[in-house]
């Protein structure tokens, strides 16, 4: 056996983002290991769907995965590809539309329901900031299928979060060991991040869609550098905003085409494209953030010089 090399997975590994929500929430336990796996492959290709603006005239984003695809990647029959959608769908989590003859059907992704997060304090009320990932919990299965959307990305208020106020006494502090006190540590220092998000989407409202489409798992599992991505975002769109007031002809242009969400709409499909690469030559979770902020960096100011590379960029 050839032993992988470190470089190796530094620079050219592949990897799949997969919720921890599947295997934690009590209703996501449920379901089967082939279903939450095929549910992954599927939101792995928004960068594409954004890539290709998959997206229809009510903002849902949409992609194509034959079932041939799909079972050759699974390495299962058709039939099971059928059962895993099936599944899919009773548990809110896919919807697809019929497109004609010969066309594949179109699939549209659910959102996750994440309770543990709700419960952990991070639905809060409404003076201060807290990100909380909004899903947009719907009444029943059928509708909650539809809501992979570009929606807002959070609601952000502060309620039962005061971190000052958590509070424990030396004879509890003494009984917890070291892993539970590390793990405290680790969930105040999250939950700190996500105030830094949410500070970050509250002064840029702008930034909710581009974040909730491009990293909303990242969010979940990787908040700290979920922080770096969302601070390149914002980066990002106050250069394209400052370039756009210089006349740059690209982006002018594209407000002609697209009206007031061009700049929203050129930050997202930028982002999606360096998450797209980002997939084929990163690995190393704890350089995400910063391999992400100077790609899209670099992809922002290429993509302003020339029409030609708003296409290619």
């Amino acid at each position: 056996m050839e032993r992988t090399k470190l470089n190796q997975v530094v620079t050219s590994e592949r990897f799949i983002m997969f919720s921890k929500a599947l295997i934690e929430d009590d209703y996501y336990k449920k379901m089967k290991p082939e279903s939450k796996l095929t549910y992954s492959l599927l939101r792995n290709r928004f960068n594409l769907s954004i890539s290709n603006e998959w997206i229809d005239s009510k903002g849902d984003v949409y992609l194509y995965y034959p079932n041939e695809k799909l079972a050759e990647d699974l390495n299962v029959g058709k039939d099971k590809v059928i059962r895993i959608k099936k599944e899919l769908h009773e548990f809110g989590l896919l919807e697809e539309e019929r497109q004609g003859f010969n066309n594949p059907n179109r699939i549209y992704v659910g959102n996750l329901e994440v309770r543990k997060v709700t419960e952990n304090n991070l639905d809060i009320s409404d003076t201060k900031v807290v990100a909380k990932c909004d899903f947009r919990k719907s009444q029943n299965a059928n509708t909650r299928s539809r809501k992979t959307r570009l929606q807002e990305v959070a609601n952000y208020d502060t309620n039962n979060t005061d971190l000052s106020k958590t509070e424990f006494s030396n004879t509890e502090t003494d009984s917890l060991d070291e892993d539970e006190t590390n793990n405290i540590k680790s969930s105040n220092d999250s939950q700190q991040t996500l105030v830094v998000i949410g500070n970050t989407i509250q002064n840029n409202p702008a930034l909710r869609v581009v974040v909730q489409t491009l990293i909303p798992d990242l969010l979940l599992n990787e908040p700290e550098q979920a922080q770096v991505v969302v601070t390149a975002l914002d980066q990002g769109y106050k250069f394209l905003t400052s370039e756009l007031e210089k006349n740059n002809s690209v982006l002018t242009l594209q407000k002609q085409l697209q009206g007031d969400d061009s700049i929203k709409l050129f930050l997202l499909k930028i982002g999606g494209k360096q998450l797209e690469y980002m997939r084929d030559h990163l690995v190393g979770i704890n350089q995400y953030g910063n391999y992400f902020a100077k790609g899209l960096e670099n992809r922002l100011k290429i993509a302003v010089t020339t029409n030609q590379s708003v296409s290619r960029f």
